[in-house]
């Protein structure tokens, strides 16, 4: 499974690095990047942004692996250009979520908050920051989603089973965030945290993106 640990040893083995030359330049210790490379402990933003500058990496690919793999340093030079010219991902309302809202065609003044550092040339693609600890998973679980992180999500991705999407509900005002779930053939927007119930989806529920991403904003 390629994962954001993976694609930081492809980086690493690219450019012939080692642990040690990485903790240096990072400024922390061999240990800290030794469990980052395990996938014991997620990076913080701020280190992912490090580490990106670092390996000469795309940001985004980096942590989400939503570009595509880069075979060279020359590719990934390459890369980094035209990253220049994509597009920042906006960070919208819950409300505005459940408008349909095309973000494409929103004006720069109607959007408060912008991702930082991170962007795409999906111009439909947004932010939410997640409300709630319907999405927090018992100890153990792999995934798990805190209140506070921010999820990116792509309105154009048809979702299919295990997707984590957002949907809004009949008579609902603000979107859900759930996972999507196919059982005997009966579809499902199930919570994480088993406090709260599984919903069925029925014709009145709208599912209006999938999350391609989660950013947990740690310190």
């Amino acid at each position: 499974m390629n994962t954001w640990a993976t694609r930081i040893k492809s980086r690493m083995k690219e450019m012939d690095m080692t642990q040690e030359e990485l903790a240096n330049k990072m400024g922390i210790t061999r240990g800290a990047v030794t469990h980052y490379l395990a996938g014991r402990r997620v990076p913080p933003l701020k280190q992912f942004q490090k580490l990106a500058s670092i390996l000469k990496a795309d940001p985004a690919w980096l942590q989400f692996g939503t570009a595509n793999e880069l075979a060279s340093s020359k590719k990934m030079a390459e890369k980094q250009e035209k990253a220049i010219t994509k597009l920042p991902i906006p960070i919208l309302s819950w409300e505005q979520a459940a408008e349909f809202i095309n973000v494409a065609k929103l004006r720069r003044d109607e959007i408060k908050e912008w991702l930082p550092h991170f962007c795409t040339d999906k111009s439909r693609w947004y932010a939410l920051r997640i409300k709630g600890d319907s999405m927090t998973a018992p100890l153990g679980q792999h995934k798990n989603f805190h209140e506070g992180d921010i999820i990116i999500v792509d309105p154009d991705k048809d979702s299919e089973h295990g997707d984590y999407v957002i949907a809004l509900l009949p008579r609902a005002k603000e979107m859900t965030f759930k996972q999507y779930v196919i059982d005997g053939g009966v579809r499902y927007l199930k919570p994480l945290n088993p406090q709260y119930p599984i919903v069925p989806i029925d014709k009145g529920t709208h599912i209006s993106g999938v999350v391609v991403g989660c950013l947990t904003w740690w310190s």
